[in-house]
């Protein structure tokens, strides 16, 4: 079975990766999310969400023993490989066409990924699936070890009464005194750089696997180069609300939402974080209802916002229900396998 490297400069190449995308997006996830448009997907086959690097390789279609559907493609891979913290760590995405199922694709583009995670000195290879999905059973039978389940939550915003989110920001404001809010489209502005740094190390509070992971260490110039990917090299558009510190001016917390303009009926759920310091004052609540009544405006044709958290994070899941984000099973699960020496 031949397994190539995806030229990124041949488009054609490109798009048929991105079918494969989008035919196992609609095989394999019942909530039906739009799969990533053509822009996002060159973006995501080239970096990570934060800029850290990584390769993309495909199976040919006409490679031997295979028969399918006309196209290029019948699987592809995406490895990232972590430049800056993590960097005994890659994350693999092995993506199989439907038609394709069941041949050992799959198996040879992980054993792929594991030889080209082992050459460049990785000693784990991430991962994530939809729970109760074949990839999840794949993963278990590879004997990867479990770790966060993320669940995924939707709010659909045709059943949420009139005025909700101004009446939850009215609730949350007594707790928020001396705060402001501001909000920005697009990428970060340079005036904000340093404090959505401050806002993305808060993260590193986040409920996570134990010890396997570094925190990502955020400052200005790194938000400046490796912030906003999907509204830099994905075509979406960005919107940002922060609650800010009036005493110190700090940035306290920030949400933010991203919108395909292809697929306007569905928004995105970014980072909402809060800094250590100025927790305790609702400013999770008071940023998400400030959020989804600017998008009311903003984007009047949002239907539906869909988010992730892990299970074990239970303020944020209080917050989202709240606003009346409602389970959407099934979620995702994450795996992680040890690399040997050699692949």
């Amino acid at each position: 079975m031949r397994i190539e490297r995806v030229d990124m400069a041949d488009g054609g190449l490109v798009r048929a990766c991105h079918a494969v995308h989008v035919a196992a997006h609609q095989a394999d996830d019942p909530q039906q999310e739009p799969p990533f448009s053509l822009e996002l997907f060159s973006a995501l086959l080239t970096y990570s969400w934060g800029y850290d690097p990584g390769e993309a390789w495909y199976v040919p279609a006409d490679t031997a023993g295979l028969a399918g559907p006309d196209g290029q493609v019948a699987a592809y891979c995406r490895i990232v490989l972590p430049d800056l913290e993590n960097r005994e760590r890659a994350f693999v995405t092995p993506v199989v066409h439907p038609a394709f199922r069941r041949r050992g694709v799959g198996r040879e583009l992980l054993a792929h990924a594991l030889r080209r995670a082992s050459a460049v000195g990785r000693k784990f290879l991430d991962g994530n699936t939809i729970q109760g999905s074949a990839g999840e059973a794949f993963a278990r039978s590879l004997g990867a070890e479990p770790g966060i389940a993320d669940a995924r939550r939707v709010l659909d915003l045709r059943k949420v009464p009139a005025g909700r989110f101004a009446e939850l920001q009215a609730k949350a404001a007594p707790h928020a005194a001396g705060y402001s809010l501001t909000r920005w489209t697009g990428v970060t502005p340079e005036a904000m750089l340093a404090g959505v740094a401050g806002v993305l190390n808060a993260m590193n509070d986040a409920p996570r696997e134990e010890g396997w992971f570094e925190d990502d260490i955020w400052d200005a110039d790194r938000v400046r180069a490796r912030g906003d990917l999907s509204v830099r090299l994905g075509g979406h558009l960005g919107y940002s609300v922060a609650a800010v510190h009036e005493e110190t001016g700090e940035m306290a917390a920030l949400t933010q939402v991203s919108v395909d303009p292809r697929e306007p009926a569905w928004g995105h759920q970014g980072l909402t974080g809060v800094t250590r310091p100025h927790r305790g004052h609702r400013l999770g609540l008071l940023t998400k209802a400030a959020m989804l009544d600017w998008l009311a405006t903003a984007e009047p044709g949002i239907e539906r916002i869909e988010t992730n958290n892990a299970e074990a994070n239970s303020y944020m899941i209080a917050v989202n229900e709240a606003l009346g984000y409602e389970l959407a099973e099934p979620g995702f699960q994450f795996f992680a396998l040890p690399v040997r020496a050699g692949g």
